[in-house]
């Protein structure tokens, strides 16, 4: 079976980010509170245009080039409105390890978007990708993203990871335990 690009949850499209995604994007980026987490935190803000044009540009690329898959853009089936980012990405950085990582709008935080759409993530890892491993990246106070990750089955790792300028907890789930999950 070919590997598909875009995949669907009961709520939410999964699919490539397009050109037509970078102003939306940005509008969701320069929301302070979306972004403290992220690498720059909260002075990306104000550069959250020049961010979303270069960040949909490359996720994009990623489907097309190596390693041939990336983060998704995050469309709700409701109001086919962009919400984000979900999905997997390569880290050369870190010994080529896959990172699960999602982002979304605060107007939708709460509605069990992170979660749906994380598991969608592992299942398409696991499932048309030969991934042995995929870890979760968050920084010590982002509790909300840590308990997504607790919620879809990954484990915290005892020791904490420098990635991005910044030192995180890591969590991670294996293509065996994610087998007895699904089972």
């Amino acid at each position: 079976m070919q590997r598909p690009i875009s995949i669907e949850t009961n709520r939410l499209i999964l699919r490539p980010f397009e050109a037509s995604d970078v102003q939306p994007y940005a509008d969701i980026r320069a929301k302070p509170d979306v972004i403290r987490f992220l690498p720059g935190g909260v002075d990306n803000a104000e550069k959250a245009l020049e961010i979303a044009e270069r960040t949909v540009l490359h996720f994009s690329a990623l489907w097309n080039d190596e390693p041939g898959y990336g983060p998704w853009a995050i469309v709700e089936k409701k109001t086919q409105a962009l919400r984000g980012h979900m999905g997997l990405r390569l880290l050369p950085e870190l010994n080529g390890q896959t990172e699960l990582l999602y982002m979304l709008d605060d107007q939708v935080w709460g509605a069990g978007y992170a979660t749906e759409g994380a598991l969608a993530s592992l299942q398409y890892g696991f499932g048309f990708l030969p991934l042995d491993r995929i870890i979760g990246l968050a920084l010590p106070d982002n509790e909300p993203s840590q308990r997504v990750m607790q919620r879809v089955g990954m484990a915290r790792s005892a020791s904490r990871v420098e990635a991005f300028g910044l030192t995180a907890v890591e969590y991670s789930i294996t293509r065996e335990r994610w087998g007895r999950r699904t089972r």
